[in-house]
């Protein structure tokens, strides 16, 4: 048998550690978080200033004059307290 105690329970480790790269002992793992303000930053930017069609679509649905949103609500038949 193995010289190695054995431990009870999980040990918890902070999640800035995890997503570390290796060479700081870390696990290298992506911060969805930061991956996930990465996108909207991107699909922001592509509603912008993009010429294709779902944008042009969406500027022409949502926005009133340039970059000034439409603040126009219905309400949900499904769910009363949404506006």
């Amino acid at each position: 048998m193995s010289d190695i105690p054995k431990k009870k329970g999980i040990k918890i480790v902070n999640w800035a550690k995890i997503c570390s790269p290796l060479k700081h002992e870390g696990l290298k793992i992506i911060n969805l978080h930061h991956e996930n303000n990465v996108y909207l930053l991107k699909l922001a930017w592509n509603f912008a200033y993009s010429n294709k069609s779902w944008s042009l679509l969406l500027k022409a649905k949502v926005l009133k004059s340039k970059y000034k949103l439409i603040m126009v609500y219905r309400s949900s038949s499904i769910w009363y307290e949404i506006k």
